[in-house]
């Protein structure tokens, strides 16, 4: 036994060795095996999508703001009530849109591509592509945010696809001729009077019981939050008051300094693995730390010129930052870049009751004060309409019931210099019948209502010259509510699981 174990042990040993490298893996093994996939953020098409995957997608979401393509964000963010909300909508709906253009077959070419491109307002002077003006946004842009030319071609290849996608699902998309004689009626030009109500007249001082207070508290406790705020060291690179009026190309290379030094800055750091601090004492520059602040840029202190410039133009990356000492940089109102780490967090939390009564009590009163306001105002107009069945002309039923009224003669949505005030009035008066007397529409002051007295007939001249415009307007919503239609049915065939917040 001993000699076969000689004769074969160079095998053996190596079966064991192999064994115990096995055994070891399996029994000491320290992974804990339910976190494996603790980085998927949510399921679609049956594939994983991890936190990288929603990272890129929302660098795309911000090239595409960057380029100017508003389509995109506009048909891929929905009816968001946030930006992030409108960049969570994005990132999903964009995922939707690669596989379902893929499986359409509609995927642009290269020379479409590189047309699109050359098409971009952004990269345009005087109607035809400018090289520098594409170098500079590379520089200016892409370079310090870690994109390449590579990204942009990959945006511009999904606006393309989603332009094949619209054209697509809207070619049924038509106007129908009851829709466009609505249209033509709505063009007519109105003569209108307007019965204005003060807010200050008739209506008496309202008082707030500390009781009303208390009980709206207790209503709202868990909405009545004191905001996250956040703190970010920084090193800025902006133009010199110098430079800072510069035109055309001199501006363009300013800006590109900035943004090479702001480029190195960062690299530097990357490379050599120093701290924010660290790399500005070697490059000799400030490094500056800003007070606390909201995400909607609120602050309880007050912010010099440069704090001011980070907190507006640089907020919402701020509030990206995973962790504290997370760095980004960020572009500061189109006169330069700033590196950013994140300096410290204050949570938000339920704000108390002596905190939130001041604001509870203000907004009670605000409520009663309107409430009375719309009471006096419906008493009134129960009177002139009263005095109207009954006959009398509107100027003597406004003035039986402490009303002004003024008068608007030919208000047209075909006018293009309408002032804004005529343009509520109009859009009050549009689905009136002539005769009639509208609601009353309460304002910051006061409020008023409307009394349609004529409707004329709309400029043929100039009618004929907007129908186009207004037609391809129109058949263009219509367009843009299938694609709305298409993608949320696309969306929910793709089987979207979302197990976690990525933003």
């Amino acid at each position: 036994m001993f000699t076969t174990i000689r004769k074969h042990q160079r095998w053996l040993m190596l079966v064991i060795a192999i064994l115990t490298v096995v055994a070891f893996a399996f029994l000491y093994n320290t992974t804990d095996l339910e976190r494996v996939g603790v980085n998927t953020v949510a399921k679609i098409y049956g594939r994983s999508v991890m936190q990288v995957d929603i990272e890129k997608a929302l660098r795309n979401y911000q090239l595409a703001i960057a380029l100017g393509q508003l389509d995109l964000v506009r048909d891929l963010a929905g009816a968001a009530r946030s930006e992030d909300e409108a960049a969570e909508n994005f990132i999903w709906n964009l995922m939707v849109l690669q596989h379902e253009s893929a499986v359409l077959g509609i995927e642009p070419g290269v020379q479409a591509i590189v047309d699109r491109i050359k098409s971009l307002p952004v990269f345009q002077s005087n109607g035809t592509f400018d090289p520098l003006k594409y170098s500079a946004f590379m520089q200016e842009q892409l370079a310090p945010r870690g994109f390449s030319e590579q990204q942009l071609e990959f945006l511009v290849r999904d606006t393309l696809r989603l332009e094949g996608i619209r054209h697509l699902v809207g070619v049924p998309a038509v106007l129908f001729k009851g829709q466009m004689e609505m249209i033509r009626s709505r063009l007519a030009p109105l003569d209108v009077e307007v019965i204005r109500f003060s807010d200050t007249e008739n209506v008496k001082t309202q008082e707030v019981s500390d009781e009303e207070v208390r009980a709206a508290f207790d209503a709202k406790r868990e909405s009545l939050q004191m905001p996250e705020k956040r703190t970010v060291r920084y090193v800025a690179f902006v133009l010199p008051d110098s430079e800072r009026e510069a035109k055309d190309k001199s501006r363009i290379e300013a800006l590109q300094k900035l943004s090479s030094a702001t480029g190195d800055f960062a690299q530097a750091m990357s490379d050599q693995s120093l701290s924010l601090e660290d790399a500005a004492r070697v490059k000799g520059l400030e490094v500056r730390t800003t007070p606390l602040f909201a995400k909607n840029g609120a602050s309880s202190e007050t912010l010099s010129d440069l704090d001011k410039d980070i907190v507006t133009s640089a907020a919402d990356v701020a509030f990206r930052l995973p962790s504290v000492g997370a760095l980004e940089i960020a572009q500061l109102s189109n006169e330069g870049y700033v590196v950013m780490e994140l300096a410290s967090v204050e949570h938000g939390r339920p704000l108390t009751f002596e905190e939130a009564q001041a604001d509870l009590r203000a907004n009670l009163v605000a409520a009663k004060r309107e409430h009375e306001e719309q009471a006096a105002a419906e008493k009134a107009l129960s009177t002139i309409r009263e005095q109207l069945a009954a006959g009398k002309p509107l100027n003597e039923a406004a003035q039986a019931a402490g009303a002004k009224v003024e008068s608007f003669k030919g208000l047209s949505i075909l006018s293009a210099d309408s002032a804004v005030e005529q343009r509520q009035v109009l859009a009050a008066a549009l689905d009136l019948s002539v005769g009639s007397l509208g609601q009353f529409i309460p304002q910051p002051e006061g409020g008023f209502a409307v009394y349609l007295a004529a409707r004329g007939e709309p400029d043929a001249t100039l009618l004929a010259q907007q129908m186009p415009m207004i037609e391809n307007s129109l058949l263009r919503e219509k367009q843009m509510l299938m694609f709305a239609q298409w993608l949320v049915t696309a969306r929910q065939a793709s089987g979207l699981q979302i197990l976690r917040r990525a933003m």
